[in-house]
């Protein structure tokens, strides 16, 4: 039987180029812009989310995370496997301590979502002449094989379940990272007193990027605030964040 291309395969393959003995940098980035109906004539609405993680041995030893506009105060997680605690910052250097253990990031279930994913056939460019530049490879990949993509890091259900998907595009990059880059863009419908008005769009781009972790990233903690209450999970750090930032 033929072989079956799926992006989980492409991504081994060129996350094979990676140096991953002193561990791992990952990088996620999502960013989603929306002009539907009457807002279209002003700045498009935009929401953010950022992750910087550093692996090793397969396992989130710190991260830093931030949500919202750009400018807001980021919310960092350290994984204190030496004293078995987990510790929180928000906006600054002293800690809270996180009762439950986030799933940030598993690089093999990362790579397992992927290979259900299957590409019908695919580009390669170098940039550069000598063929000595970034590799890219652009993925084409159908409508119903790439929507596990909205959900990748996520097990409910897309945010926008009802909204057609009007278009989409998946390519891999390797240099000194291995980058996986898709975009969408959905129909957007802006109601007026409740019934349909006009339409916009939703446009969305999600990378995750993954390099040698050459440096620490710098998440230092000084001691334990008071002020910051032990909390469950990670949900209620944000939570706690977004009240600190309203306050």
């Amino acid at each position: 039987m033929p072989s079956k291309l799926t992006l989980g395969a492409l991504h081994r393959c060129l996350l094979g180029r990676v140096d991953a003995s002193q561990g791992l940098r990952v990088g996620i980035h999502f960013e989603e812009r929306t002009s539907t109906g009457a807002r279209a004539t002003k700045e498009p609405g935009r929401r953010t989310v950022d992750a910087d993680l550093a692996l090793r041995e397969g396992a989130v030893t710190a991260a830093r995370l931030s949500a919202g506009n750009p400018g807001t105060a980021p919310v960092a997680i350290t994984l204190d496997d030496e004293e078995g605690a987990v510790r929180y910052t928000i906006g600054g250097d002293a800690f809270g301590l996180l009762r439950t253990r986030p799933a940030l990031f598993e690089l093999e279930d990362f790579q397992a979502r992927l290979d259900a994913i299957p590409v019908e056939d695919a580009v390669i460019d170098v940039e550069t002449p000598e063929r000595t530049g970034r590799l890219v490879l652009d993925a084409e990949v159908t409508s119903e094989a790439f929507t596990p993509l909205l959900r990748l890091f996520d097990a409910s259900p897309p945010e926008h379940p009802e909204l057609p998907l009007l278009s989409h595009a998946v390519a891999l990059s390797a240099a000194d990272s291995v980058a996986l880059d898709y975009w969408w863009s959905l129909l957007g419908v802006d109601e007026v007193d409740g019934r349909p008005g006009s339409e916009g769009s939703i446009v969305c781009h999600a990378q995750v990027s993954i390099a040698t972790l050459t440096e620490s990233l710098g998440v230092a903690v000084t001691g334990h605030d008071p002020v910051l209450p032990p909390l469950e999970d990670l949900d209620a750090v944000w939570q706690l964040a977004r009240r600190s930032r309203a306050g």
